[in-house]
């Protein structure tokens, strides 16, 4: 049976079949939280849709290997961040380091911008080849 975890889903849950976890019960960079819930090299899939641009580049290395570490060999990660390459002003602002401004807007805790390159540097870093 495949183990699906979506990670960062906080109260959306359109991923039937799927574990839909949050940050206080699955955090990208404490181990422990995922030795609570899975043995290593025991997920097939993990999603992560908006979260990778709340961490720092480094940060993001570090997630990626304790993501790594629980994937099984033929597992994979589906990462989805904002564009840096998106060619819009008002879409950049958007999403933009820091956000645009409003402390309670979703993009105020973004640390970085990703583009192509920049993702696939930092996963393919320490882990993923």
């Amino acid at each position: 049976m495949e183990t699906k975890v979506v990670v960062g889903a906080e109260g959306y849950n359109n991923n039937p079949g799927w574990l839909h976890t949050n940050e206080k019960e699955l955090h990208l960079l404490k181990r422990e939280t995922w030795l609570n819930k899975f043995q290593p090299n025991s997920l097939s899939v993990i999603l992560a849709e908006h979260v990778w641009e709340h961490l720092s580049y480094e940060e993001g290395i570090e997630a990626a290997k304790v993501c790594y570490e629980f994937l099984e060999d033929s597992g994979y990660i589906r990462c989805a961040v904002p564009d840096a390459f998106f060619q819009n002003e008002e879409y950049q602002r958007g999403v933009q380091v820091g956000g645009p401004g409003p402390l309670d807007h979703p993009a105020a805790s973004h640390k970085i911008v990703h583009n192509y390159k920049t993702i696939i540097s930092m996963f393919e870093a320490q882990v993923f080849k």
